[in-house]
């Protein structure tokens, strides 16, 4: 692993560690809305729009990393049995893929937080501004384009060169 991957992974799993920051955020957040509406004294106030905001911290943040140690699902059964460069081949036609959607969603997100920051978006009870949440996920979705990318360039020197790439 060179060092641009080093750093990358380093990157990546520090935002991973945000998620689970906001994992635990969320179950403590919920759990003291039970345990204080059990105990007679109410609901912990705009609980369903913190959990809502915190959800979109939760699954954008661990994106980058699961991108990285290729944590997603493959479905590899036919192109298992195929050579290295021929693999290479089909990763390289897939990771384009990803990596344009990627971008696209990134894209939409980065405009829809500029959008709800000059409309002024706010959450109906706390007066939470939107917009920071967009552009963390956007941010995050740029880190995956990053991961993409490096896969991208090492299956298509898979493909170039015909041996895998350290």
């Amino acid at each position: 692993m060179n060092t641009f991957e080093k750093v990358l992974r380093f990157i990546t799993e520090k935002v991973a560690y945000g998620g689970m920051i906001a994992i635990l955020v969320c179950v403590g957040l919920v759990i003291s809305n039970i345990v204080k509406r059990s105990l007679g004294f109410g609901l912990v106030t705009g609980t369903p729009e913190l959990v809502e905001l915190i959800a979109a911290l939760i699954l954008s943040l661990g994106i980058g990393y699961l991108t990285f140690v290729k944590g997603h699902v493959a479905v590899g059964i036919l192109v298992d049995r195929f050579a290295p460069r021929k693999q290479s081949a089909f990763e390289v036609v897939t990771y384009a893929i990803s990596l344009g959607v990627t971008i696209l969603i990134a894209w939409g997100m980065f405009k829809l937080g500029l959008y709800y920051q000059r409309v002024g978006y706010y959450t109906g009870v706390l007066n939470i501004p939107f917009y920071p949440f967009f552009y963390v996920v956007a941010a995050s979705l740029v880190l995956t384009c990053v991961v993409l990318v490096k896969d991208l360039a090492k299956s298509v020197i898979t493909v170039v060169k015909g041996s895998e790439v350290t």
